[in-house]
């Protein structure tokens, strides 16, 4: 028997990666239905369905699979929290201890409440924590006290940021930009 190829995604083939797991199968009703929901995940059922030309039991079984398959994994709202007094950010590389725990690290960084992304990168450090803080107050106490004495933690280097853009319609300009799109049809 022969090996059974990876299947490849649109997503994959437009970017040239291959990927090992595998993916789930999704048609052009399906990407429609994502689109639509990467504009506005808050639309009901029914303006989902006018949208993508299907019904709504149609539409409320696929993203049924959505949310079973891990495709849709929270329907989520965008906060502003400069409005909220956590408008700095500060980007934090880490270098690890050689031979320490990663997940002991991983572990004490994600109990930190104002960190908003770690990230496992190459290069020069190991990680890249993404924290929101309110003031030069918070973030001496976070980079001066805290960071530094977690478990497996060898030097860090902060990075303020000055400035955010945000790119809150990332998965609708993916869509969009999806492999064979002209074959989707757009609701109009």
């Amino acid at each position: 028997m022969l090996p059974r190829k990876a299947k490849r995604s649109p997503f994959s083939s437009y970017v040239g990666a291959r990927f090992e797991q595998p993916e789930v199968e999704l048609d052009d009703k399906d990407l429609s239905l994502l689109r639509e929901l990467a504009k506005d995940s808050r639309q009901s059922q029914r303006a989902l369905s006018r949208s993508v030309g299907m019904s709504p039991p149609a539409v409320a079984e696929r993203l049924a699979r959505f949310e079973r398959t891990g495709i849709v994994r929270q329907y989520s709202v965008s906060i502003d929290w400069n409005k909220l007094g956590l408008g700095v950010v500060a980007l934090v590389n880490v270098t690890l201890k050689p031979g320490c725990d990663r997940q002991e690290v991983f572990d004490a960084l994600a109990g930190m409440v104002e960190l908003e992304q770690l990230t496992i990168v190459t290069g020069r450090y190991d990680l890249a924590a993404r924290f929101r803080i309110s003031d030069q107050a918070h973030l001496r106490e976070l980079i001066l006290d805290r960071v530094p004495t977690l478990p497996g933690i060898l030097r860090t280097e902060t990075l303020l940021g000055l400035g955010t853009l945000d790119t809150e319609d990332f998965a609708s300009r993916m869509f969009d930009a999806f492999p064979g799109d002209e074959c989707v049809e757009r609701a109009v």
